[in-house]
């Protein structure tokens, strides 16, 4: 499972460099990361979890497309949203045990994903920002 992965986010540009995840990873750091996570495979059609439901768990998807949310990693609340798989849908799922895991073996990488995720997340809260501003306008 070859990184770096794309987000998929409708505000965004398929060409903006903001959207690629952990792009400067390699081969081995992707191999420790899917290590501590499980394998995912979701048919299209089916949803991978439901909104309101308390999972947290980080999807790292390598093949497929499904619109991806990581505020739940971040403070264990419930799904927002009920994500479905457009298509058939390949990655793995990693859950706050499996990243203490690689977090106490790996502490640099997961502080890179930490950052990274980080960087996407105000990524979105500023193109939100900036819409907000635009409608006072």
């Amino acid at each position: 499972m070859p990184g770096p992965f794309r987000i998929v986010a409708d505000e965004a540009s398929e060409e903006s460099g903001e959207l690629l995840f952990m792009p400067d990873a390699t081969a081995a750091d992707w191999a420790k990361v899917f290590s501590h996570a499980e394998r995912l495979c979701i048919t299209a059609g089916l949803a991978v979890l439901q909104a309101g439901e308390r999972d947290r768990a980080l999807y790292l998807i390598t093949e497929g497309t499904l619109a991806v949310g990581e505020l739940a990693f971040f403070d264990g609340g419930t799904r927002s949203a009920t994500l479905e798989a457009v298509t058939d849908v390949e990655g793995a799922r990693l859950d706050a045990e499996g990243f203490e895991r690689l977090s106490a073996e790996e502490p640099e990488l997961a502080r890179t994903m930490l950052l990274e995720l980080g960087r996407v997340l105000a990524g979105r809260l500023r193109r939100a920002s900036d819409l907000i501003a635009d409608l006072r306008e």
